[in-house]
């Protein structure tokens, strides 16, 4: 019989998932030594480069010490000198890019340029240094700064300064902008470059005086661009005060004021009035701020053709109003209505409804003076024919509150669904929707209305927000909005411009977040605040007075305010009669129709 002896028993081999575990502790092992050597070798060889650069730099700075101090600075740029923009020194055969950047320096001890006590502003100059590795991966560059000073007392002939202010869309200080500056008079050397300071600003000093001789170019990456022109430039037009080359006078500032803003983008439907998109449709758009006049010339000019789906895409778009028109079609209206705003930094869109050409056609469109007129009556009498059409419902508005709380959806007489101290005052001035009074001159500190439902109907974009109210000072009114596709949701989310909670719509005539487009239900919800406490009775003693609320939308293809006349009989006598309710009939008689034609028309309220 064969049996193994007790020591042989006890020997047992390593199994399969012994040895698998065994091998992965070890690769974890040997991976977490070799990212250590690898870290190591890293601050080692970072450390290494800082000892290069540092130097480099100390070198770089002791050679300008050691100059003549006229020669301290860089050719064709101001101070001019006999240093170059940017070099390239090898140490240990790595390639290190060295940026020279100088500045002339006007100390308020004897007196600044721009406060008129000193002519000569160049005192001393600012030395600035920087080193970069171009052969690794330096995630930032090292610096070295120092003045330099003269041993004689400045001295300025025929010169004087540019102080070049730099701001965004809302007039916000931009920082790190570069600026570019050129001269266009031979006998003045100047193509240099600087970048604008906290306040975005640079200031240049000792610039050689001559007229419109310095071209500047304002640049940033992720931003629009701006810069000075001249007329031959724009092919003859004029620029405007603003666009011309800059002049600079002897011993005097000349302040400069450029915009950029990160652009923005808009895509551009061409539709019929069906709402089913039309292709190839050739237009014209013209934008987003005038440069030059005579003729007129904007930022963006441009002739395009939507796609075969009836679109085109705009990128890179500097901010203002843009406006359209059509050469192979008949122009009917816009969602929204014409000139289109675009805001920085934004992606919006707009929607042209166009018609087969006709010989004479006209678009109407009509407005209190800034917001579209709905459902009113425009009358064409042309030739004996009478053409009546009703404008696009453009808003809804509300302007009283008289009813009874807790009505569900709204109605002429039931106006609201809670209320927590506020009330509708129609006896004192300003009248409107206040906060409640406690005593003569005092009112509650804060309080809120929240709105009945009100029905959209299907294929509702809500557009913009806006409200008619008296704000005393240390008084704030706000709002949200909750949008359903059912008029009894289990609750009502409200929500700000940025579809969350925490913001508001503050401010008026604000775009309405896109989130709420297709939701045939809305609610609002305004809110009172009063700062100003009276100090012993504890209530405060203004309120703010809300006297209307207005919802901007579209539905389907519907125009705001607009309507097209696509065929009219005769070019002159025609007349066109607009009534609506609440406003002044406006009559326009003996109009000439002899083309494709676009009118605007402003009713006054009773």
């Amino acid at each position: 019989m064969f049996c193994l002896s007790k020591s042989s028993q006890n020997k047992k081999a390593f199994t399969l998932i012994e040895s698998i575990i065994s091998i992965a502790i070890f690769v974890i092992f040997a991976f977490g030594i070799y990212g250590s050597i690898q870290y190591i070798y890293k601050v080692v060889y970072s450390s290494r480069l800082q000892i290069l650069e540092t130097a480099i730099l100390n070198e770089q700075m002791e050679i300008v010490r050691n100059m003549d101090f006229f020669d301290v600075g860089i050719v064709s740029s101001t101070p001019v000198g006999i240093l170059t923009r940017n070099s390239i020194i090898t140490r240990n055969g790595i390639n290190f890019l060295i940026t020279r950047s100088i500045r002339n320096i006007d100390d308020p001890a004897d007196g600044t340029i721009d406060a008129g006590s000193d002519t000569s502003p160049n005192d001393y100059k600012l030395v600035f240094l920087e080193a970069s590795c171009l052969d690794c991966p330096q995630t930032s560059v090292l610096s070295i700064s120092s003045y330099v000073a003269d041993s004689f007392p400045e001295t300025t002939n025929n010169s004087g300064a540019l102080f070049v202010n730099v701001k965004d869309s809302n007039n916000v200080a931009v920082q790190g902008a570069n600026v570019h500056v050129l001269s266009n008079d031979p006998s003045i050397s100047i193509n240099m470059n600087d970048t604008t300071d906290n306040n975005g600003i640079l200031k240049i000093y000792d610039l050689k005086a001559c007229y419109r001789c310095y071209e500047i170019t304002i640049s940033k990456d992720g931003f629009t661009s701006d810069q000075t022109y001249s007329s031959v430039s724009l092919g003859g037009a004029t620029p405007t005060s603003d666009n011309e080359h800059v002049t600079v006078e002897v011993g005097q500032v000349t302040n400069s004021a450029f915009q950029i803003d990160i652009p923005s983008a808009m895509t551009i439907k061409t539709l019929d009035d069906e709402c089913q998109p039309v292709a190839n449709v050739a237009f014209n758009i013209v934008g987003g701020g005038i440069i030059a006049n005579i003729p007129d010339t904007y930022y963006y000019q441009n002739n395009l053709t939507s796609n075969s789906s009836g679109e085109y895409d705009l990128n890179n778009l500097h901010w203002g109003d843009y406006f359209f028109t059509l050469s192979n079609n008949n122009f009917v209206g816009s969602i929204p209505n014409l000139p289109k705003n675009i805001w920085a930094n934004s992606s919006q869109s707009v929607s042209i409804i166009v018609a087969p050409q006709t010989t004479r056609s006209m678009s109407v469109l009509v407005t209190d003076g800034g917001l579209p007129v709905s459902d009113a009556k425009v009358t064409l009498n042309s030739g004996g024919n009478v053409y009546t059409k009703y404008t696009g419902l453009g808003y809804f508005k509300q302007d009283e509150w008289l009813g009874l709380g807790s009505n569900e959806m709204y109605e002429t007489v039931h106006s609201y669904w809670y209320k927590s101290n506020t009330e509708y005052d129609i006896t004192n001035l300003p009248y409107g929707l206040k906060l409640t009074s406690t005593a003569p001159n005092l009112y509650e500190n804060s309080g809120y209305l929240e709105s009945s439902t009100f029905d959209f109907g299907e294929d509702v974009d809500y557009r913009k927000i806006d409200w008619i109210a008296d704000l005393p000072s240390s008084t704030t009114i706000k709002f949200q909005i909750a949008t359903s596709n059912s008029s009894t949701p289990q609750f009502w989310q409200y929500v700000g411009y940025d579809g969350t909670s925490d913001t508001y719509y503050d401010v008026n005539h604000q775009d309405i977040n896109s989130m709420h487009n297709g939701q045939r239900y809305l609610r609002y919800k305004v809110y009172f605040i009063s700062d100003d406490v009276d100090p012993i009775f504890g209530y405060s003693r203004y309120t703010p007075t809300l006297a209307e609320v207005d919802i901007f939308y579209v539905k389907s293809c519907s125009l705001p305010g607009q309507v097209y006349f696509d065929t009219i009989p005769q070019s002159s006598n025609n007349t066109i009669t607009i009534e609506a309710n609440g406003y002044e009939t406006q009559t326009l008689s003996n109009i000439t129709i002899d083309s494709i034609m676009t009118t605007t028309t402003i009713l006054n309220f009773l």
